[in-house]
């Protein structure tokens, strides 16, 4: 089965540790993703679920281009919740009499 887990753990975890201080110190807006299992373990909190590594740094709309910013807003939500993008939820009342 599918795990990178722990290569991501020991050779791209220390990496993307300067990478993100290097972005903080700068400034500079990023956005990161890694496929890392196909399922986590049973006693994981979402046991069966995908695991990914995500990072992004996006400074506020107004410290940098709007256009931008509002790109990597949407990447960010895509690596979040993927091409179905965030859920919607939806409550209603229904008075039967």
């Amino acid at each position: 089965m599918y795990d990178k887990e722990k290569v991501y753990d020991e050779e791209i975890s220390p990496l993307m540790a300067e990478i993100i201080k290097i972005c903080k110190r700068e400034n500079l807006p990023m956005a990161a993703q890694f496929y890392l299992k196909k399922e986590r373990a049973e006693h994981d909190e979402f046991p069966g679920e995908p695991m990914y590594c995500t990072t992004t740094i996006i400074p506020a709309k107004n410290e940098m281009d709007a256009d931008a910013h509002d790109w990597l807003k949407n990447v960010a939500t895509a690596m979040r919740y993927g091409p179905s993008g965030p859920p919607y939820v939806m409550a209603a009342t229904i008075k039967t009499s």
